[in-house]
């Protein structure tokens, strides 16, 4: 299994099956998994969807400031990384 496909996998794990807040399940794929990941090691298609999630969970000020609404929507995105990656792999 690749790094990239790790990463990703067990960021769209812990954004499926977490207990905790979407928005605290999304910075913790982010600093766990999402930041580990090279946009260049990823399929062309998908990462444009990683760099948006990233700037978007770097740049918030302050930071952690991101409503559940749009941790919901950037962990979809996460899911479908990790979905790319899979068929790829």
């Amino acid at each position: 299994m690749s790094n990239v496909l790790k990463n990703l996998s067990e960021a769209a794990k812990l954004v499926s099956s977490s207990t905790k807040p979407m928005r605290e399940s999304v910075y913790g794929a982010y600093r766990e998994h999402l930041s580990n990941i090279d946009t260049n090691d990823l399929p062309e298609n998908i990462q444009i969807i990683h760099e948006s999630v990233i700037d978007r969970l770097t740049s918030v000020e302050p930071i952690g400031d991101i409503g559940e609404d749009e941790a919901a929507n950037l962990a979809t995105d996460i899911l479908h990384m990790a979905d790319v990656i899979r068929v790829k792999e």
